[in-house]
């Protein structure tokens, strides 16, 4: 009998947030305008956003909604959105190709939805693509495809950070933030990368298949990036905004951010590792 305590703990859980969900009615344009307009300072050039659809609550119109509105917020300016797909080799060692005008996002339905709209440029990187939309999308993504690291030097990551963009956690936590990988790079940690660089395959803007080098995140190291959202705030680099069910996270200045984090790592090359698995 006692096994069954788990179980009936979970079915509670569920239960109140099915209870929760029920009473908060949907999200629409409206309300997810009014919680931006609340995030100041406003998104001038360049807004990177990393979103979950369904983490705020029902919103009604899907992901269109919240493009619409993320469009709407940063105006005349940029909107990026990371398209990641992931495409390492197989137990075969064989990797899949990587095609920007078809391979899907594993990344969320916002985000799926966005590199397929009118305009958007989408970058050539078989694991970590973005796209964007606004006048800078073309010099943000182009050349991806010729970096030896998914986010690091040369990147469209580093670029973004270099020209101090915002960035939107629309619904999720810092677990998704991707700069943190950048951060990791430029402080030249010795365990973010595995040892040995990955072939991975792709197909060029002329539809041409392509191969290229590539070094992998070493992942089996455990990070706390969920955990960091304290160590921003503290410092006047992150704000929160509540929005349904959920929470937006907000830095508009994350290429300050970005210079911090690595200026932290050079002394504390362990900032974002997991304590258990830090070194003793």
């Amino acid at each position: 009998m006692p096994i069954l305590y788990p179980t009936l703990a979970r079915l509670r859980r569920l239960l109140r947030r099915w209870q929760r969900e029920l009473v908060q009615p949907a999200l629409g344009a409206a309300e997810i305008a009014g919680a931006l307009a609340k995030l100041q300072p406003r998104p001038e050039r360049l807004l990177m956003v990393h979103s979950s659809l369904s983490a705020c609550g029902k919103i009604r119109g899907g992901a269109s909604t919240v493009i619409g509105a993320l469009r709407a917020w940063v105006g005349g300016g940029t909107l990026v959105l990371p398209t990641h797909t992931y495409c390492y080799p197989d137990a075969s060692g064989i990797a899949p190709v990587y095609d920007a005008q078809s391979t899907c996002s594993l990344v969320g339905k916002i985000t799926n939805e966005f590199w397929r709209q009118a305009g958007v440029v989408r970058s050539i990187h078989p694991t970590h693509s973005l796209a964007a939309c606004g006048p800078e999308a073309e010099a943000i993504c182009t050349g991806h495809e010729q970096c030896e690291t998914p986010c690091g030097k040369g990147t469209p990551y580093e670029r973004l950070l270099q020209q101090n963009c915002a960035v939107l956690m629309f619904g999720v936590t810092l677990n998704t933030y991707t700069f943190f990988h950048t951060a990791e790079d430029a402080a030249g940690l010795s365990y973010l990368y595995e040892e040995s660089p990955y072939t991975l395959r792709y197909k060029d803007r002329a539809g041409q298949a392509c191969t290229l080098k590539m070094w992998r995140q070493n992942m089996r190291i455990p990070r706390r990036f969920a955990e960091m959202d304290g160590w921003l705030e503290a410092r006047n680099l992150l704000v929160r905004q509540k929005l349904g069910l959920g929470e937006l996270l907000y830095l508009p200045q994350a290429g300050t951010a970005h210079r911090a984090l690595v200026e932290e790592m050079k002394r504390n090359p362990c900032l974002l590792v997991d304590q258990p698995a830090r070194p003793h």
